[in-house]
């Protein structure tokens, strides 16, 4: 998906790294609420059978046949057909639903549902099959629910339980700071403003003037970065990503021209990946990478500390970049008993958020893991929490990438063509106005 998410070598490390420490820490668990053992006596129920579709991520996958196993072995009405789809899982996912076939249960991330939801291809999480009251009271179990489910939300309604949920830090090179006489800690630019400044004493240049270390840079990639980051920073202003002709969105813009154009201090012509120019040393700090690239960092031997992603001075919200997940949805087109079943497996999987975060690196943003020793013993995974708490997922709209798109070529036309912003981004809101009337009319 984008490479969010760093190569699942990544988790790997953290099982070395981490998971040694705290694997025996992790206590045995009861069964989640509203996945009980069948009372003794009792008549037999219809079996169903649940079809669950995940991408190939090798420790997780070992920890779900583990649990699905104890699923079926306490709900012998249940027969859990598990897929594990190699390489293609986005395309063949979103073809399958746009067919209307596909599985019953699967996990996608938040890009992908503002079209499922359209589509009509997914169904709210029955709360009450899961043996909660109310859908408060499910999301009640999460750190700031209306910030880290928000992405699984529509009219009120909860769509998706979360089975991993990230957000983007600073990775900061203390070395690099020492050497320009900087301190990490002391000198880390809080606000945007102050980024140019200390940026800056972090730049190398060689004898033709060509950058050799950046103090930092954005993510020129992947088009999706315009929403997580680009528009991130337009709604810390009051602005959308959505309504581009505004202060706000020509603010943002303007900050990313001069990034690359009047103060040099980066720009897509210097972008190697998400994480191989701060390891490399090139780059003193990093703002996308998430908590799975904390092994990667170490691996390479980087002397780091975490930071918070910068806000404006006059920000109106204090949101940083976005959080974005992947949630367990569960397929319109299934049986009405299929359904139940499969949330029924959602919730039993993701009932274990120590397991998985020790195990295989995964954030589900629980209470029960947040007060856990185990996930206090990790460093920095409070602050991403934290990050959590006061930031946006992306906007749930139909097409996302197409509009994410759109955003990419207004950037590259004003940062690399040299358009005129407003013109650039006059442009691009014909196109999303467009991408919009048309998913409406449907």
């Amino acid at each position: 998906m984008y490479s969010l998410r760093r190569s699942r070598l990544a988790v790997l490390f953290a099982i070395i790294v981490v998971a040694a420490v705290l694997a025996a820490c992790v206590a045995p668990r009861l069964a989640p609420a509203g996945v009980r053992p069948p009372e003794a006596g009792a008549p037999a129920e219809k079996k169903v059978k649940v079809v669950y579709w995940a991408h190939n991520f090798e420790p997780r996958v070992t920890l779900d046949q583990k649990y699905i196993a104890e699923f079926m072995e306490q709900n012998p009405n249940i027969e859990v057909e598990y897929e594990v789809i190699p390489s293609d899982f986005d395309a063949k996912l979103r073809t399958a639903l746009a067919a209307g076939t596909g599985p019953d249960l699967f996990a996608q991330w938040n890009g992908d549902i503002g079209t499922f939801y359209a589509q009509d291809a997914i169904v709210p999480v029955n709360a009450e099959a899961l043996g909660f009251g109310s859908q408060k009271e499910l999301m009640d179990l999460y750190v700031s629910p209306d910030n880290t489910l928000q992405g699984a939300m529509f009219d009120g309604k909860l769509y998706g339980i979360p089975n991993e949920v990230s957000i983007y830090a600073c990775y900061v090179n203390k070395k690099l700071f020492e050497e320009a006489g900087l301190d990490a800690d002391a000198h880390f630019p809080e606000t945007w403003e102050e980024m140019v400044d200390v940026a800056t004493k972090l730049t190398k240049r060689d004898a033709d003037d060509k950058l050799v270390q950046q103090g930092f840079d954005f993510d020129y990639g992947a088009s999706v970065w315009m929403f997580l980051q680009w528009g991130a920073m337009v709604r810390q202003l009051g602005g959308s990503e959505l309504e581009v002709t505004t202060p706000e969105a020509e603010k943002v813009m303007q900050y990313w021209v001069d990034w690359s154009n009047t103060w040099k201090l980066g720009g897509p012509a210097y972008w190697t990946g998400q994480v191989d120019d701060f390891n490399a040393g090139r780059v003193a700090i990093k703002c996308a990478m998430g908590s799975w690239a904390k092994p990667l960092v170490e691996e390479a031997g980087i002397d780091y500390t975490l930071k918070k992603v910068p806000v404006w001075e006059n920000a109106v919200n204090k949101n940083h970049f976005d959080i974005y997940a992947y949630f367990h949805m569960v397929n319109s087109k299934s049986a009405p008993e299929v359904q139940v079943a499969a949330w029924k497996l959602a919730w039993y999987l993701d009932s274990h958020p120590i397991d998985y975060m020790v195990n295989t690196g995964l954030l589900q943003p629980q209470k029960v893991l947040a007060e856990s020793q185990e996930f206090k013993d990790i460093l920095y995974m409070d602050l991403f929490l934290d990050e959590m708490s006061v930031s946006m997922y992306s906007p749930r709209v139909e097409r996302f990438t197409e509009i994410a798109d759109v955003l990419a070529r207004a950037r590259d036309r004003s940062i690399v063509e040299g358009m005129a912003i407003p013109e650039s981004l006059a442009t691009a809101q014909e196109e999303i106005d467009a991408i919009l009337a048309e998913s409406e009319s449907k």
